[in-house]
């Protein structure tokens, strides 16, 4: 890049016709002094403001360099930004396969959906920095080219400035006019110019330090927050994988004491089909006895004690067997709503069972975003 920096040997040069200035000004006549002093301090204020837009040059290009380093480290951070986003809205997509029971907005939820806000304002601040930066690496880039065409521009002034002073006699015949019409300026118009130039350079390199600044600080702000609200997503996360195993557990004991009392009544209710069983052949074996004893000739048929014993056995096995099979009816329906209950509770325990690995799921992808994001 070309700076318009004066040439050592120009500077030189410079040094010597000051030096010998006034040797050649007391060489001349009164005129020749008088122009040649009006040349001397004209070189002088021009080195000076050639000098001034140099510096202001120099800055300007550190400026961009540390804007544009500025730039970059935004960009990293606004991509770097795009992987907690993408983490977060994969973790609420494999939590929305949860079943039907499990499908609650829990503490998990919101600390996910907290992470994927904050990642798309982080996103959505950094990208408006790195728009605001490409703004102002273009304006440096004009006040640039600007300092550079003044640098030039003076710098032909000044060699033209010495090639007068450095005159020792006129030229023959009368000097051709080079200056178009209206292009003169005023001294004072000449400063000022330059005056405003290195002004607006100023202006935008302030611009651009506090918008470096600004952007430091929305860069800190966006990895805390993705750091907390990342920390935040984990220890829901952790909270519920240890609530949904520990209810898991509870479930697996609670089918398995029912399963205990399915067996144990189921072994009662044998027991009790077993005494229904062994009824029936003493009231088989009574009910027979009794008709067999009708056949009796008439003037024989009494009802006589034992008749009236038959009668009684009859009746009593009889009246046992219904309570057994009443109670057996019982048992059987208890069972039946025990299988009911054990039937809840492992359906219950399966949307657990995948509700947890859903989460575990989720946890790892966090846990490897950690190892990313250090």
């Amino acid at each position: 890049m070309t700076t318009g920096r004066c040439q050592p040997s120009t500077r030189c040069d410079l040094t010597v016709l000051g030096g010998s200035l006034a040797d050649r000004s007391r060489a001349r006549g009164g005129g020749g002094r008088s122009s040649s002093s009006a040349l001397e301090r004209n070189i002088q204020d021009a080195q000076n403001l050639k000098q001034r837009v140099e510096d202001q040059l120099e800055l300007l290009l550190r400026e961009t360099a540390a804007l544009e380093d500025e730039a970059a480290h935004s960009e990293a951070t606004h991509e770097k930004m795009k992987d907690p986003l993408v983490v977060a809205e994969e973790n609420l997509q494999v939590r929305r396969k949860r079943p039907a029971r499990e499908l609650t907005r829990d503490a998990v939820e919101r600390a996910l959906n907290e992470q994927v806000a904050g990642a798309k304002h982080a996103i959505r601040m950094l990208g408006g920095v790195l728009d605001a930066c490409d703004t102002e690496l273009a304006r440096l880039k004009v006040c640039r080219e600007k300092l550079e065409e003044d640098i030039d521009h003076k710098r032909v002034a000044l060699e033209v400035d010495m090639e007068a002073l450095n005159m020792e006699s006129g030229w023959e015949g009368e000097a051709k006019e080079k200056r178009a019409s209206g292009t003169v300026a005023l001294p004072h118009m000449w400063r000022q110019r330059t005056e405003n130039l290195v002004e607006e350079c100023e202006r935008t390199r302030a611009t651009c330090e506090r918008l470096r600044a600004k952007s430091r600080a929305i860069q800190e702000e966006a990895i805390v927050v993705e750091r907390e609200t990342r920390e935040a997503a984990l220890r829901a996360l952790q909270r519920k994988c240890e609530e949904t195993a520990r209810l898991r557990d509870e479930l697996e004991a609670s089918i398995a004491n029912v399963s205990a009392e399915v067996a144990s009544m189921e072994a009662a209710r044998a027991s009790v089909e077993q005494s229904m069983n062994d009824k029936h052949g003493p009231l088989a074996l009574a009910k027979s006895r009794l008709s067999v004893r009708t056949s009796k000739p008439g003037a024989e048929t009494v009802r006589d004690a034992a008749e009236r014993q038959l009668e009684r056995e009859v009746g009593d096995l009889e009246h046992s067997i219904r309570k057994l099979h009443v109670e057996m009816q019982r048992q059987t329906s208890d069972i039946a709503r025990l299988d009911q209950t054990r039937a809840q509770l492992e359906a219950d325990l399966r949307d657990k069972s995948d509700a947890l690995a859903l989460d575990q799921e989720c946890e790892a992808l966090q846990n490897e975003l950690t190892d990313r994001m250090k």
